[in-house]
């Protein structure tokens, strides 16, 4: 029979300060030993590998040490001897999983009525709690409520919100928390130099974070790659060996991807399939990178978020600043839609092939993210063209009205607010923001629309000259409060101030014209309540 005994059971904390990433526990529970302020029951909640039994069985030495110092235990004295070595029985452990029944319960309570024998406590540990039945767990409320004063209760569990409240409120409760990967990383590299197994530490971090915040997992894989030869641990041995996808793969695609190269993208998923990867554990992996990335992008110290070294959070944040938050949402959900294709294909790699495409080229999506994508990709490229023009220049032959939509986002070189663009001269300029101008007031009065759709808008100094197609509407038009409303509108649309004239074409006046109006523009007028207008300036 082989004497090999597995790294995590060999390197178990034996003391409070050998326990890695729960002080807030360890502190406590010192403190109380020390002072002797002993509660009955315990409860002991967090993920798997985090330290809760670990800290359950020091607890249970700590209390009956027969020299504890500092509230540690000696591990030396034979009460901890025996505690240890399993001869002293006043130390009872029970897996709730596999004895979750109400008669378990009814055997402890049966035999804490009787004093220790070895020890000034009886100590009963309870793992995965929560796991009882609703029997077990009135019978061990009875306990708890009436316990005998040499009787202490350690319950852990990984959900403690399947535990009944009359319970809970009988405990005194700790919860552990994730271990850090810089932790694990310390704790492995202790491990590493005392069992003297060669690896890099790259291979180091990554064992890490495979461990997923417990350090139980961590120092397993650890302890399985390093029974794979004499040949030395490194990021790409530990991937075979673990049956991982290598970061750099998966930083190779993100690459592609940000560069809207569908080709590299497919041929870097291709190899990660061809290498025995499954389809859908590829695109959880690829979830997660950009998950990471979005970190990257909206926080400012994301390591810890992360739960990578100082080092790989650098390296994340690099790639994120290649892509914009609206790209890594839309690959995200992207993915996240080919991942539950990938569940009911026939064969799963047509669902990464399409993932990739439809990743480097967002256009060929519909969907939301996926238009809020494409229009990002577009403001970048307008930005790199534009050299300071303070707005798009338009063709001497053109009518000098911009598409619908467009608007300025470019500022002067001096970087104060964009501004009309306007020379010195009698006849003044086009009005760029004019097509802008006619969709905000279509918003608001369709009527004024209807007047305004055919008139012709100059830029003089920081005046906007309109003339307008006939007398009824500059009447209608050229009123103060209608004057004031452009003036405002105008401001608005173009981010500076500026003062408007109406003008009916062919006649350079200021004064109200008279004459008849035209029976259409005049119907518009005296019905434009069937237009839903939302001001009223004519």
């Amino acid at each position: 029979m082989s004497g090999y005994q597995a790294l995590y059971r060999k390197w178990r904390p034996m003391r409070f300060e050998d326990l890695v990433g729960q002080e807030h526990v360890s502190d406590t529970l010192r403190g109380a030993v020390s002072s002797g302020r002993i509660a009955h029951a315990y409860l002991f909640c967090g993920t798997r590998g985090t330290g809760k039994t670990s800290t359950a069985k020091i607890f249970s030495r700590a209390v009956n040490c027969e020299n504890p110092t500092d509230g540690e235990p000696c591990n030396e004295c034979p009460t901890c001897r025996g505690i240890l070595n399993g001869t002293i029985l006043d130390v009872y452990e029970m897996d709730a999983a596999s004895n979750r029944g109400v008669e378990s319960i009814r055997e402890i309570r049966e035999e804490v009525i009787y004093t220790p024998v070895g020890c000034k406590y009886k100590v009963y540990i309870i793992d995965e709690v929560h796991m009882l039945t609703t029997e077990a767990f009135n019978a061990l409320l009875k306990t708890l409520e009436e316990p005998p004063a040499h009787t202490i209760f350690i319950l852990a569990t990984t959900d403690p919100n399947k535990i009944p409240p009359t319970v809970l409120s009988r405990c005194q409760r700790f919860d552990f928390r994730r271990i850090g990967v810089d932790d694990i990383v310390k704790r492995l590299t202790r491990i590493t130099e005392a069992e003297k197994i060669d690896i890099t530490p790259d291979a180091v971090e990554l064992i890490a974070e495979i461990g997923d915040g417990s350090m139980r997992d961590a120092i397993s894989t650890l302890d399985r790659c390093a029974a794979f030869g004499d040949e030395k641990l490194t990021t790409r041995r530990v991937g075979e060996i673990t049956g991982i996808i290598g970061s750099e793969k998966l930083f190779d695609i993100v690459s592609a991807v940000a560069e809207n190269n569908a080709k590299d993208a497919l041929m870097t998923a291709g190899e990660v399939l061809n290498a025995g990867k499954e389809a859908q554990f590829l695109l959880e992996n690829l979830i997660e990178h950009f998950r990471c990335l979005l970190i990257c992008k909206t926080t400012d110290s994301p390591a810890s978020m992360l739960e990578k070294t100082e080092q790989a959070a650098q390296k994340y944040s690099a790639q994120a600043e290649k892509l914009s938050a609206e790209r890594i949402l839309y690959s995200i959900k992207a993915l996240s839609d080919s991942l539950s294709q990938a569940k009911w294909l026939s064969k799963p790699k047509i669902a990464v092939e399409t993932a990739m495409v439809k990743l480097c080229n967002p256009s060929y999506s519909t969907d939301t993210d996926a238009l809020l994508a494409r229009i990002e990709k577009l403001e970048t490229a307008v930005a790199n063209l534009q050299s300071g023009t303070t707005y798009f220049k338009q063709p001497a032959e053109s009518s000098g009205k911009l598409p619908q939509g467009a608007q300025d986002k470019t500022k002067t070189e001096e970087t104060k607010p964009a501004a009309v663009e306007t020379e010195d001269t009698s006849e003044g300029e086009e009005c760029v923001f004019w097509a802008d101008a006619l969709n905000e007031i279509k918003k608001e009065s369709k009527s004024l629309y209807a007047f305004l759709y055919n008139a012709d808008a100059r830029v003089k100094g920081d005046i906007i000259e309109i003339e307008v197609a006939g007398k009824v509407a500059y009447n209608r038009i050229g009123t103060p409060k209608g004057i004031e409303y452009l003036s405002k509108l105008f401001s608005r649309v173009s981010g500076t101030p500026l003062r408007t004239k109406v003008y009916v074409k062919g006649e350079r006046t200021d004064r109200p014209a008279e004459g008849e109006a035209s029976p259409s523009i005049n119907d518009l007028a005296a019905k434009k309540e069937i237009f839903g207008d939302k001001i009223d300036i004519i």
